[in-house]
């Protein structure tokens, strides 16, 4: 997995090379503002370093560690039968192996692979629990560094291995926060437990929600098969059958069924030991590439190759091409804005921009009552999202006597209540379906939520329309009365480029609701249209995590749900041998208890709501603000150069022409890059 990196990289490599080369001419004419040559080389240093996050996920023994190992060449990490790290491991390029542990109050610390391994693994009380952590001692850690001199690490490539999707709350919400900030992700299933009911709960509860169309599934140990199976075609055959099932839904991007592209059965020690010769202890010369196709892992590196250098690649280069051409249109504004005021007197442009006071002014009103429109909008939202959590939780409470009712108890005989195994057989029975059946709610409200976004959002755009065509009309009469008619500012207020002024202020609030690198590629490259689906999506995403999955999520919901099933057992044993009781009971426990929950927690989920569509309110309001303070520094700008522009306006005239030829050739190379 480097051929098509290494190519990639290259690209890149030029393209941070173009950026900085024309911020060095933009330097040196003096043409354009500090802040916009600082972010061309800031966005060229950034392409430099630029990286691909792909995350790991996977319960112990799935052989997520084993994989990582192939994938790196080499057994960086242990591979045990207990879980071994708790904490976010970042596998980064180093040229000699070292570990960095970085803490959350803003410490760090240096250790050797070996020290950090003895000092943070998780530890068992004794090995028949094998699996089971006695606790979580590492919450004051952010994460660690590891750094390894490895060939897939070079270019760029960050493997971020996760503590894993267990049962312990706090470090699956660790692990799941990370995922919009992956460029890939990687599910790792065993096929010796393919699909346990712990990964199909993650992958339905917490995955299929989020929309996510960078996921991979590679299965391990689909060796063990020859051992395992009667018949280990027929085998194989089946756990694909099973994975098209349950993993297609995952594997779609709108109506493409990309399952083949995404789903790989892997030797996964096999292909270790195709690049690491365990007698010598040491990397092979040269790898089998033909045993790296027979245990799948080539063809499972080429298609996640692929994705990282067409779908994220392009996306970076794109937004190196999308610089240049913002600093292009600021130099061609400026030399516009040069030419046309060259024969005024600075005294004439002193009085237009005094009488232009009052409409200066008048941009800065206009911008105030966009924040207003704006927290408007979140304030209805905060409404909204809480009542349709409290419609749904509704809703739930009045389906779940009938849902209760046709829970299959598997023949359970009212005798068996009186015997402690009956009782623990008719609480499991219960409460794995109880909870499937919550999950199932769950995951439909998280999913309707993502459309009411995007819809709130158009009509935000809607609403915000009247207010930026004035903003957009006032400011082109400012621009034409200071210039007396000759001055025409492309691609910014007023100007005639095609883009309504309202999607320029979303496009720069979008920008801000788009950070993390997966989330931005899959948003911006389809344009537009496709950032507001992707900010929808990821607002939505925050929505949800923020909402019910901090306050009504399953967690919280499974509490309740052992409470009153085990509360209900006790009721029956005192009161009476029906397993129709026992139910009603269960249905009747947690009747408004769901909805308690939702009324005592509505000022919190207000509270989230309002911290989710932050980045949205504080995007647009600020587009509108900077807009008008911009206008006005133009103007002053303007009038302040104005003795120094009459004097070698001629000689400037050939710096404009060189340099605006500069940054054509070299947006158009940075056009051919990206494409």
């Amino acid at each position: 997995m480097t051929q098509a990196l290494d190519d990639f990289v290259r690209k890149r490599t030029r393209a941070a090379e173009i950026l900085d080369e024309l911020a060095r001419v933009a330097e040196d004419g003096g043409l354009v503002a500090e802040s916009s040559t600082a972010w061309m080389r800031t966005t060229a240093r950034r392409a430099r370093e630029g990286r691909f996050v792909v995350l790991l996920l996977g319960c112990f023994s799935s052989g997520k560690s084993t994989l990582l190992n192939a994938l790196l060449g080499q057994p960086v990490l242990p591979v045990k039968v207990n879980p071994c790290t708790a904490i976010l491991t970042e596998v980064v390029y180093a040229q000699t192996p070292t570990v960095t542990v970085r803490y959350r109050d803003g410490r760090s610390e240096t250790l050797d692979v070996a020290g950090f391994l003895e000092r943070f693994q998780l530890r068992t009380s004794t090995e028949d629990e094998a699996g089971a952590e006695v606790d979580d001692r590492f919450g004051d850690v952010d994460r660690a560094i590891v750094g390894y001199p490895l060939p897939l690490l070079a270019n760029g490539v960050v493997l971020l291995d996760t503590p894993g999707l267990d049962d312990d709350p706090q470090r699956t919400a660790r692990t799941l926060s990370s995922l919009p900030d992956a460029d890939a992700v990687i599910v790792v299933l065993s096929a010796n437990r393919f699909l346990t009911d712990l990964e199909r709960r993650t992958l339905r509860r917490e995955l299929l929600p989020l929309g996510l169309t960078n996921l991979f599934f590679p299965v391990t140990m689909v060796d063990l098969l020859q051992s395992l199976a009667d018949d280990p075609a027929a085998a194989l055959a089946d756990l694909q059958a099973r994975a098209k099932e349950f993993l297609g839904p995952l594997c779609r991007v709108g109506e493409d069924d990309r399952f083949e592209h995404r789903f790989f059965p892997l030797d996964a020690r096999g292909a270790l030991h195709a690049r690491w010769d365990r007698t010598a202890k040491g990397r092979r010369p040269e790898e089998d590439e033909g045993e790296l196709v027979r245990t799948g892992l080539a063809p499972f590196e080429d298609a996640l190759e692929q994705f990282l250098v067409e779908e994220r690649g392009r996306a970076q280069l794109g937004h190196l091409h999308t610089t240049a051409t913002k600093v292009h249109a600021e130099v061609l504004r400026r030399a516009e804005l040069d030419r046309a005021t060259a024969d005024a007197s600075v005294d004439q442009l002193r009085r237009r921009q005094e009488e232009l006071e009052p409409a200066l002014r008048q941009l800065d009103a206009i911008a105030r009552r966009v924040g207003r429109t704006v927290d408007a909008f979140v304030e209805r939202q905060q409404v909204l999202v809480w009542e349709d959590l409290r419609d749904f939780v509704v809703k739930t409470e009045a389906e779940l006597p009938d849902a209760v009712a046709g829970f299959d108890l598997g023949g359970v005989a009212g005798l068996d209540l009186f015997t402690p195994k009956g009782r623990t057989r008719v609480e499991a029975a219960l409460r794995k379906q109880l909870e499937a059946w919550l999950d199932g709610r769950v995951a439909i409200w998280q999913r309707s939520l993502r459309p009411r976004i995007e819809s709130s959002l158009r009509d935000l755009r809607a609403e915000m329309a009247g207010d930026a065509a004035d903003f957009d009309q006032l400011a082109a009469s400012i621009v034409t009365d200071f210039a007396g008619g000759a001055l025409h500012v492309p691609g910014g207020p007023g100007g005639d480029d095609g883009v309504e002024p309202v999607e320029r202020w979303f496009s720069v609030a979008m920008g801000a609701v788009l950070l993390s690198p997966g989330a931005m590629a899959a948003g911006w490259t389809e344009g537009y249209e496709g950032a507001l689906k992707g900010a929808a999506s990821r607002l939505g995403v925050r929505l949800a995590l923020l909402t019910i999955g901090a306050l009504l999520g399953p967690v919280g919901w499974a509490g309740l749900v052992l409470y009153a099933v085990s509360d209900a057992v006790l009721l029956v044993l005192s009161g009476g041998s029906q397993l129709k009781r026992l139910r009603d009971q269960v249905a009747e426990k947690l009747r408004g208890q769901l909805v308690a929950q939702v009324d005592g927690a509505k000022d919190e989920v207000a509270a989230r709501v309002r911290e989710g569509l932050a980045p949205l309110r504080d995007g647009l309001v600020k587009a509108a603000e900077d807009e008008a303070r911009e206008l006005a520094a133009l103007l002053e700008r303007t009038v302040a150069a104005r003795e120094q522009a009459a004097a070698d306006a001629r000689a400037r005239s050939v710096v404009w022409e060189e340099t605006l030829r500069t940054f054509e050739g070299g947006v158009a190379e940075l056009s051919t890059l990206a494409s």
